[in-house]
């Protein structure tokens, strides 16, 4: 993203939670999830002991062929450090076939060497090898390393992340321009995050990136300006958003949901927005029969609101995340549990009124759950984990995070789960070693977390 200084190198940048995320840069940029790296940074990236020697069949038994080992001085890292030209921009914001870029005849080798690095059969089982933020780097490489990389093959289930400041040039008179969105396009990406935006952005996206009528599939907007407006139009121009995620967005309304909320959705998550109470959820439920996933952090929802949900959701949802939602208390499990009783994925994460009898609700009548997310509970105790491991037996993944009243025989109640596979007892400071060894009968347990 940042031109090379001084041979500085970036860290490396790893995907996380499907999102890859570049550390701000000194020019400004900011984030993205598509970067250019220092020639330093090629090297390192593209070292030999971290990539295979694969050959195309066609060349495999040509004797008469010199071929270098990736060991040798015309390996791969050396390919990748031929520069990038002098005013090379973001890779997908600005990448025209005009750019200029070496060609295969400049790298360095023999000519048969030079075939071999761009065989495009080779190339397409070799970049396999390497992580999205690596395939950005070798992109800048050639044109033939771009023409490869730049199948949506090689992008599959990565979300580009922009912030509104990335989304403009500033020309020579001062003016902003959109920036090209082509990249993004000719890769095939489905779903975007877009940080800090305001209804003006939303609007230039959708008209300057080629696939946004139908082609995106997910959207989520971060700390953004969002407001009614803006959200009415953006469901509506989209028609191919099936997955939406609003984050700290304070200037849209419960009205705007109302008037935006498109039957076709069927993921959504809201967070940290301060405007979504219990009419919030009624939108919801009335708008999106086909709902299937529902992430909330809501402080001000009340029990009255989880009795909204239809019959058709009751069939449909599967999975239920209420992170923060203080106002919720055993009533409001009560009409959870009646009104969604096939959810497999249920978090109560930090609804600090639910009790033991909260617990036992769920566990008799939601049979089919799978994840159960019960931390920063404080009021739950040992018997909690006695209805757990009593009636949910399909139960795979437990979170008992900052549950500070949990003791040793909770855990003993625990070791007669068989399905449990994950436990998470973070900040669990009444455990002590007298407990973990009730969990050595668990034969099915692959991950436990006694951070804390």
């Amino acid at each position: 993203m940042s031109n090379p200084r001084n041979g500085d190198t970036k860290p490396p940048c790893l995907p996380r939670n499907g999102l890859v995320k570049i550390p701000t840069q000194p020019n400004g940029l900011g984030s993205a999830s598509i970067t250019k790296g220092t020639p330093a940074v090629k090297n390192r990236l593209c070292q030999p002991s971290s990539v295979p020697a694969i050959l195309s069949p066609a060349l495999a038994h040509r004797s008469d062929l010199p071929i270098p080992s990736l060991a040798s001085p015309l390996s791969l890292a050396a390919l990748a450090s031929v520069s990038s030209p002098p005013g090379a921009s973001l890779v997908g914001l600005n990448t025209s076939e005009s750019s200029e870029q070496p060609s295969p005849e400049r790298l360095p080798g023999s000519p048969s060497e030079r075939q071999l690095a761009v065989d495009e059969k080779i190339l397409n089982r070799l970049f396999w090898y390497f992580s999205a933020c690596e395939k950005c780097v070798l992109a800048q490489v050639c044109k033939a390393w771009r023409r490869v990389l730049y199948q949506p093959k090689f992008w599959v289930g990565l979300t580009p992340v922009l912030h509104t400041k990335e989304l403009y040039n500033i020309l020579p008179g001062g003016e902003k321009e959109f920036v090209s969105l082509q990249g993004f396009a000719i890769r095939g990406f489905d779903g975007f995050c877009l940080v800090g935006v305001s209804d003006l952005d939303i609007c230039e996206f959708i008209d300057n990136y080629p696939l946004s009528k139908k082609g995106v599939k997910s959207m989520s907007l971060k700390r953004s300006t969002i407001t009614d407006a803006g959200l009415e139009v953006m469901l509506e121009q989209m028609q191919g958003v099936v997955r939406l995620e609003l984050s700290g967005c304070n200037d849209f309304t419960e009205a705007g949901l109302w008037s935006s909320l498109n039957a076709r959705i069927t993921a959504l998550s809201v967070s940290d927005c301060i405007n979504v109470a219990d009419d919030a959820i009624a939108a919801i439920s009335q708008l999106l029969p086909n709902l299937t996933e529902l992430n909330l952090q809501a402080y001000h929802v009340t029990d009255t609101a989880l009795a909204y949900f239809t019959a058709k959701q009751g069939y449909t949802t599967h999975t239920l995340r209420l992170n923060s939602c203080w106002e919720i208390t055993n009533h409001g499990v009560v009409n959870m549990v009646h009104s969604l009783p096939n959810l497999s994925v249920l978090s109560l994460s930090g609804c600090s009124k639910v009790t033991d009898d909260g617990v036992e609700l769920v566990a008799e009548n939601l049979r089919k759950l799978r994840s159960l997310d019960l931390s920063w509970c404080p009021r739950i105790t040992d018997m909690a984990l006695e209805y757990i491991a009593c009636d949910l037996h399909k139960l795979e993944e437990l979170v008992l995070d900052r549950c500070v009243r949990i003791t040793d025989t909770g855990l003993s109640y625990l070791s007669t789960m068989s399905s449990l596979r994950s436990l998470y007892l973070r900040w669990c400071c009444q455990v002590q070693d007298f407990g973990l060894k009730h969990l050595l009968s668990m034969g099915s347990l692959r991950l436990l977390s006694l951070a804390g």
